[in-house]
């Protein structure tokens, strides 16, 4: 650790104390499931926002989007934009009122009025599988930055530190509550978006030609290209994108409890959609700072140390690059210490979110949401908490870029959620069976096409290629995890349809007030 200086680690410690402190602040005004899960239902929408924008971008994004800028182009850039340009504004016009309307503390007990409690019980268990995927590939970019910084010296030393991240978030998030959760994470979207700004001015002024040298480069090299339409299932391009950009951010948007929670924790319909119009704000101009900050590494390591760029190029290598560049050329005291306090910024941001959303979803969609005391609701987030922290310290030795593991995870668990629930809420004909059947139909083209290649390749590499040479041009399917929201959500949802046709319709009364479209539900239903 001799590249961290004692100002540097002054700075992350300070950070850490200062969340832990929040925390404690707000462990006393803990009284029920509704403060410790909903803030009371009268947080402002300000920070609420700040929460969800520092909650969808944490230190994946930290290290994978600046690496997406450096080794590709800007087609995934496109597929965030969706976020403010298309999933906000559906979010806000229909779904905003039509959840506020519900006054469920829980978004997956509307699958239980509209199904069944199994229905909504398998919905729970896929967002903690999302939940704890999620959290574990965060926690594995850190393990990436983090071998940078230590120099690789232990695998015990980078266990430790994910492990020290993991018990701090979990210690302040079981104290505090969700309300700890939302002023933390305000705090950290500051903390992580003026990192980046600090970053990419310290970038371009290491650029031999500045600014114009930066554009004239990244233009002549293709990187700042994202509407490309050449190459097929396997490339990314405009279409990949925007399947990617779609079903993967609705998904994340409309299906998660997550998001959810956080509509409910402010009082009106209004305030709700201030909340995401926040979050889309920030996505769309700290995501494209992300991306120019790995344009600028790509320049910088161009002109500079061209075989440094090179040797990282590949694999778990390319998450390392933003981190090589702080540690070993940012030059002078304090910046590793910034760029660290963003990192765990991003980190606890994300892990203190998804263990209070986990928590909750067991409390109200497992144990009937019944108070059961803040003491157990704390212990419950400390076994999440550690339970993530252990599973995260496993991934640490996945050799494969951080975004690669998360899109395909969010894919295949968010797709699932949000065909259920859109089966639900647009389609009147749908019933239990069709929704059982359409998950069941989900979660079999995700395993075709996500799972199956994958195993065949490792246990007979013969077959799998014999594999790819049949299916043709969809052999691209397999190596690129843009379209699994895609060949997720499209066979549940039409399985879903055609299946409800096997059993009798639901009656008008099962669907009062159920149904996106209240002209919809007051019709007879066949």
């Amino acid at each position: 650790m001799q590249n961290i200086h004692t100002i540097d680690l002054l700075i992350c410690c300070s950070y850490l104390l200062f969340v832990v402190g929040l925390g404690l602040f707000f462990s006393n005004k803990q009284k029920n499931n509704d403060d410790f899960f909903l803030g009371g239902r009268n947080m402002h929408w300000l920070p609420v926002g700040l929460s969800l924008f520092a909650t969808t971008f944490s230190s994946n994004s930290f290290v994978g989007l600046p690496a997406e800028g450096a080794f590709e182009d800007y087609h995934q850039l496109l597929a965030i934009f969706f976020i403010p340009f298309v999933i906000i504004p559906i979010t806000c016009i229909w779904f905003i009122p039509f959840y506020k309307s519900f006054q469920f503390v829980s978004l997956y007990e509307y699958l239980e009025r509209r199904f069944a409690r199994a229905v909504r019980r398998f919905a729970s268990l896929i967002f903690m599988a999302y939940s704890a995927g999620w959290m574990g590939t965060m926690l594995l970019a850190v393990a990436r930055i983090l071998d940078v910084v230590l120099e690789n010296q232990s695998t015990g030393q980078t266990l430790l530190v994910i492990s020290v991240v993991g018990i701090l978030a979990t210690f302040y998030t079981a104290l505090g509550g969700v309300k700890a959760v939302i002023w933390t994470d305000t705090i950290q979207a500051f903390a992580l978006f003026g990192g980046m700004i600090f970053l990419f001015a310290l970038l371009v002024a290491n650029i031999d030609g500045g600014l114009g040298t930066f554009f004239a480069t990244g233009t002549t090299d293709g990187k700042f290209e994202m509407f490309r339409l050449d190459g097929g299932l396997g490339q990314r391009n405009l279409y990949s994108a925007c399947a990617y950009g779609f079903f993967v951010y609705m998904g994340g948007q409309l299906a998660s409890y997550g998001a959810f929670q956080r509509y409910v924790t402010v009082d009106t319909v209004a305030e709700a959609r201030r909340v995401l119009i926040v979050k889309g704000v920030f996505t769309f101009v700290s995501c494209t700072l992300f991306f120019l900050v790995g344009t600028a590494l790509y320049v910088y390591y161009q002109q500079s140390h061209p075989e440094i760029y090179r040797d990282l190029a590949s694999g778990a290598g390319k998450d390392q690059l933003l981190p090589h560049f702080v540690i070993h050329y940012a030059g002078g005291y304090g910046m590793t210490g910034i760029i660290l306090a963003g990192l765990f910024a991003a980190s606890m941001s994300s892990l203190d979110s998804g263990i209070n959303s986990m928590t909750a979803t067991l409390v109200t969609d497992w144990l009937g949401g019944r108070e059961m005391g803040t003491a157990v609701n704390r212990y419950l987030t400390t076994l999440f908490g550690a339970a993530v922290t252990t599973i995260a310290c496993l991934l640490s030795l996945i050799n494969s870029p951080v975004f690669d593991i998360l899109l395909s995870i969010a894919g295949a668990t968010l797709g699932l959620l949000l065909a259920v629930l859109m089966l639900g809420m647009l389609v009147p004909r749908v019933n239990t069976l069709g929704a059982a059947l359409g998950l069941a139909a989900g979660l079999t083209a995700f395993a075709l096409v996500r799972l199956f290649p994958r195993v065949l390749e490792m246990w007979d590499p013969v077959s799998y290629e014999q594999l790819l040479q049949f299916v043709g041009p969809l052999a691209g399917l397999a190596t690129n995890t843009w379209w699994d929201g895609l060949f997720t959500t499209i066979p549940a949802i039409l399985v879903g349809i055609a299946a409800s046709y096997l059993a009798p319709a639901p009656r008008p009364i099962q669907l009062a007030g159920l149904l996106l479209s209240p002209r919809v539900a007051s019709r007879p239903t066949p």
